[in-house]
């Protein structure tokens, strides 16, 4: 990448982060073009070079935080890892990701704007099939339970963690549930 092209995500990129912290503050109504500009210092005009709108930063945002876990997904995939041990990082993946952007999500969910591929799109579940079929033909896996179920027990424990009114800390609720998770689906020796 050369110097020019740098620049161009350098700007890029401090367009978005004060566009996301005045998203955050203020929400993205009330928040104006010549507000995130001033923020990043640079005039109003640049902002069109890089975006036809505010909710084209936040669908940017978006993105860059799904390209970051499917990321994690190929690394995993090429990992040595075990099956548990790869369904173990899978979910503390995917829970570190949402903890750390869970304001961004929530202003994402405040937009009626056109849906954005997922994180658990296809090749989320495709990944975690593999992952379920490959413990399955190890015997780390019991093969008495569908994987449809596994698949949508696991998605299941994101959605729990999520939503979990518990006073334990979100990381931590999350391996408790995938202790669980994990006990359920083991195969018994």
């Amino acid at each position: 990448m050369d110097r020019r092209q740098r620049k161009k995500l350098q700007v890029q990129k401090s367009i978005v982060d004060v566009a996301i912290k005045l998203f955050i503050e203020k929400g993205v109504e009330e928040t104006t073009v010549a507000e995130i500009m001033e923020g990043a210092d640079f005039g109003i005009g640049t902002f069109y070079n890089y975006f036809q709108s505010k909710e084209d930063i936040l669908k940017y945002a978006l993105a860059e935080k799904i390209s970051e876990v499917k990321r994690s997904l190929e690394e995993l995939n090429q990992s040595s890892a075990n099956p548990p041990q790869k369904i173990s990082q899978l979910l503390l993946i995917l829970g570190k990701i949402f903890e750390e952007n869970q304001q961004l999500f929530k202003v994402y969910r405040n937009q009626s704007l056109s849906p954005i591929q997922p994180p658990h799109g296809p090749e989320f579940k495709d990944f975690l099939v593999s992952v379920i079929r490959e413990g399955q033909e190890k015997g780390e896996f019991r093969v008495t339970i569908p994987i449809e179920m596994v698949t949508e027990m696991f998605m299941g424990l994101i959605q729990s963690a999520i939503t979990s009114r518990s006073q334990i800390p979100f990381q931590e609720n999350l391996e408790y549930k995938l202790d669980l998770f994990l006990e359920g689906l083991t195969e018994k020796k």
